[in-house]
C-alpha cells in the first residue's frame, strides 16, 4: 500500500458518498491501510499522516473542498 492508495481511497469515498467526514476516518485508514498512514499528535490523538493529505490535495481537483464547519470534504 502507498500514500497514493490511501488518497485514492479517500477520493473514491467522496465520489461514492458525496462527502467524507473526518470523524472516524483515521481509524478506517489505520485498519484498512496500516499504521504508517496515521500518526499520533502531541496530544496523543491519531490523525491522518500529512503525506496522505498532501497526496489527496494533489489528486482531488478543485471541485472537492474542505468544509471546516462540518469537518468533512465534499
Amino acid at each position: 500500500m502507498t500514500v497514493k492508495d490511501v488518497a485514492s481511497f479517500m477520493l473514491n469515498e467522496i465520489k461514492k458518498n458525496g462527502s467524507l467526514p473526518q470523524f472516524g476516518l483515521v481509524d478506517i485508514i489505520k485498519e484498512k491501510f496500516g499504521n504508517e498512514f496515521v500518526f499520533e499528535t502531541t496530544h496523543k490523538t491519531l490523525t491522518i499522516d500529512r503525506k496522505v493529505i498532501r497526496e489527496f490535495n494533489k489528486i482531488k481537483g478543485e471541485d472537492i473542498v474542505w468544509d471546516k464547519d462540518r469537518c468533512c470534504w465534499h
